[in-house]
């Protein structure tokens, strides 16, 4: 037998061996399922907010099967509900003190900002995983990636404008943290109540759901959540987007003639 020909039966075998063992192992993790109450959210003229439930189950059978205690540990679930994905660019302004006046000196453009980002755990966050776990898969609002449009900012800078962000976003509810707002029903079934905004913006939102043992994410699911508007509020909104021009001058004419109107209405001799 050549050396090269025993070379790659060796390759070939080892490879064999690290895909049936990679096999096994994910066999023996232990896997969810989870959906939401409500997968679709219509807004109409109305619309003042919604409360909905994400509910699930952890299925342990493969793990308790085995008998490997290692693998029954405790479990901790968080919820991330993020987005829309059609996500466009927010400007941020910077206010500095000018005479006495705070007046806005700065304004940067930023990419990679959802609307709305929401965060649920079944524990305290710095009991679940390490920073680099929460960093890894963007779970809090700290850790979303945004990016500036046509300037480099150092990493404090950034920090100082992604923060700013954050506050404003969190007064507004739009960013929202649940430490224990994940609820083990038993062992296995789990449930979170998340509130979503009247203020919220239309389009398809990320919702995903971590499975961490031992700081590890073992499983996670991701799901769509739907928000649309409906009825008379859809066409105008789709009416202002796909023709902003011939919106701005509706509006325009129907605020002279509802100026006109009045006039008429109140005109007094």
């Amino acid at each position: 037998m050549s050396a090269q020909s025993f070379v790659m039966k060796a390759l070939w075998c080892t490879s064999v061996l690290l895909s049936l063992w990679l096999s096994t192992h994910k066999a023996e993790a232990d896997s969810l399922v989870a959906d939401l109450s409500e997968n679709t959210i219509a807004i109409t003229s109305n619309f003042t907010g919604k409360n909905l439930v994400l509910f699930g189950a952890i299925d342990r059978s493969t793990t308790l099967s085995t008998g490997n205690l290692n693998e029954q540990a405790s479990r901790d679930v968080i919820v991330v509900i993020s987005g829309p994905n059609n996500q466009t660019p927010i400007t941020v302004r910077h206010k500095k003190r000018v005479g006495g006046i705070w007046v806005n000196t700065n304004s940067i453009l930023f990419t990679g900002v959802p609307d709305y980002h929401f965060v649920a755990s079944s524990r305290n966050f710095d009991d679940i995983a390490s920073d680099e776990i929460f960093r890894r898969n963007e779970i809090r609002p700290q850790n979303i990636k945004i990016k500036s449009v046509d300037i480099e900012l150092d990493e404090e800078t950034l920090n100082t404008y992604r923060n700013a962000i954050i506050r404003n976003k969190s007064r507004d509810k739009l960013f929202y943290e649940k430490q224990g707002g994940v609820e083990f029903l038993d062992e296995t079934l789990f449930r979170a109540n998340v509130e979503i905004p009247a203020h919220i913006s239309v389009g398809i939102y990320n919702t995903k759901v971590f499975l961490v043992s031992d700081g590890r994410v073992i499983s996670v699911q991701s799901k769509s959540l739907y928000i649309n508007k409906t009825g008379f509020e859809r066409s105008i909104y789709e009416f202002a987007y796909d023709s902003p021009f011939f919106y701005g001058l509706l509006a325009v004419v129907f605020a002279l003639f509802a100026g006109w109107m009045a006039s008429l209405v109140f005109h007094q001799d």
